[in-house]
This record gives structure tokens, sequence and C-alpha cells, in this order.
């Protein structure tokens, strides 16, 4: 699984942009924060950060060709826009990732909880 992570981070610098693949790397970084306080197997959370780097490639796949169109279209002023709404577009696949995937996690003060609870 950590092999598919790197291949996806070196397609995304050879095929798509730095900010993609500099997108990917801090979604690995921050995911790995999170996750390593939830309980739950190693295979699990791995597993989902495999999946989050798929949606992340492809989604930035279709940022660029969102990118390349509208500079077909717009000219070079969509440049500036597309560089100030970027980081928006990819809060709206990180976001929605991080809330789902999460949700798959038992979270460790709830679960120690339920077990204390008396019979």
């Amino acid at each position: 699984m950590v092999e598919s992570i790197t291949v996806l981070l070196v397609a995304s610098l050879w095929f798509l942009n730095v900010q993609s693949t500099v997108t990917l790397c801090l979604f690995n970084v921050l995911f790995g924060s999170i996750t390593s306080q939830l309980e739950g197997s190693v295979i699990k959370k791995v597993a989902l950060l495999v999946a989050g780097n798929f949606i992340g490639f492809f989604w930035n796949l279709v940022f660029l060709y969102f990118f390349s169109a509208g500079i077909q279209v717009f000219g070079g002023g969509f440049d500036a826009a597309y560089t100030i709404i970027y980081p928006l577009l990819n809060l709206m696949w990180v976001v929605p990732f991080w809330a789902v995937s999460l949700g798959f996690l038992p979270n460790a003060h709830k679960t120690a909880a339920k077990t204390d609870v008396p019979i």
C-alpha cells in the first residue's frame, strides 16, 4: 500500500504539477497525524490513506483539465484566478474525505466509555 502512495506522488509530480504533489504530501502528513490518535488497525488506516491519495490524484487531474480549458477560453488572466481558487478547490475534496474516513475509525475515548458502562 505504501508503494501505491509513492507511485501516486511521483505520478502527480510527472503528469500533473508541483502544487498537486505538495497537496498530496500535506494530505498524507495531516491524515497520518489525525488518524494516529484514533483506534483501528494500521491496515485500515493505510487503506484509507491510499484511497485518499487516489481521490486526490484524480481530483487534481480534473483541476488540471479545468485549468487548461480555462486558459483556452479566458486567456492568461485565468491563471491568476486559478491560483486563488486552487486551494479552495482542494479543500472541497480534502475536508469531506477526512470527515468520511474518520467516521470509519473509532474514537479512543468513546470506545473506552462504552467498555466502562456497568451491566
